[in-house]
């Protein structure tokens, strides 16, 4: 389904916010994901801001973050199966 979605996570930082939205590459869906992680800078939020691609691997099930040249914080692998999750049951849902 080429359907932006959204979606909050819990973490010991706080609520993370998410956002996928859906791109076409060659017939290929994958999503764009920007998360919004939580970060208190002198007692004010500050939200770190991370854009990332995930995309479907057939032979995992699931989706994956695409690794560019600087990698992936540790902090944002650590949400990629519950992304991954999301956008799985997300496209489970019937269509209205």
């Amino acid at each position: 389904m080429d359907i932006t979605i959204e979606l909050s996570l819990e973490s010991p930082d706080g609520i993370i916010d998410c956002r996928l939205e859906p791109q076409r590459n060659d017939g290929t869906l994958f999503y764009n994901a920007t998360i919004l992680y939580p970060h208190i800078v002198n007692g004010y939020s500050r939200s770190e801001i991370y854009c990332h691609d995930i995309r479907f691997e057939p032979e995992t099930g699931s989706y994956h973050f695409e690794t560019g040249e600087d990698g992936i914080h540790p902090k944002i692998r650590k949400l990629e199966a519950q992304i991954s999750d999301a956008i799985i049951s997300q496209n489970k849902k019937p269509a209205l």
